[in-house]
């Protein structure tokens, strides 16, 4: 590591530059302790920003892959994602990532319903019958619950609270 006290005031800020302080804001040092405290706190803390960056990226894949393996164990269940207005049927193949040395699906042409999973994305392919694992059955199950439901305080067919009687009988 080079000795920051033998270098002029001028170069200490073109490091402070360099190091993404906007110019200006060098421009602004006019002794060198203050100019050397500041680049060794910025050179620390890309230090440590760097390091973090790493061990997040670590954590997240990790629990990803912990999310994977638990979903590849979990018994499949038979389900049909049904398609909306114009959508063509699904069609997903497995191909072989090179990177991370497994099959990985792969959307080929349709419709699909990407279902995610603390990082882990699995694709179904709407209007074909598949084995999912069963958490992701679950997830699907509900959102198509939730939208199915969420009209209902809307409908004519529903009961009036106050009076216990349909509405569409009230509008005859």
């Amino acid at each position: 590591m080079e000795d920051l006290t033998k270098l002029s005031v001028k170069d200490l800020r073109e490091k402070l530059v360099k190091l993404g302080m906007p110019e200006a804001d060098a421009e602004n040092f006019e002794t060198k302790k203050p100019l050397i405290a500041t680049i060794n706190t910025l050179r620390a803390k890309a230090v440590v920003d760097s390091g973090q960056l790493k061990q997040d990226r670590k954590q997240y894949l990790s629990k990803r892959e912990i999310m994977r393996e638990h979903l590849m164990k979990q018994p499949r269940i038979r389900m049909l994602v049904p398609l909306e207005g114009q959508e063509k049927a699904g069609v997903i193949k497995l191909v072989y990532n090179k990177q991370t040395k497994r099959e990985e699906q792969k959307l080929i042409s349709g419709a699909c319903l990407p279902v995610q999973l603390n990082g882990f994305k699995w694709l179904i392919a709407k209007g074909v019958y598949q084995d999912i694992p069963k958490q992701m059955a679950d997830v699907i199950s509900t959102s198509q619950h939730i939208a199915t439901e969420a009209g209902s305080p809307f409908l004519i067919d529903r009961q009036d609270p106050k009076t216990g009687q349909a509405v569409r009988d009230k509008l005859e």
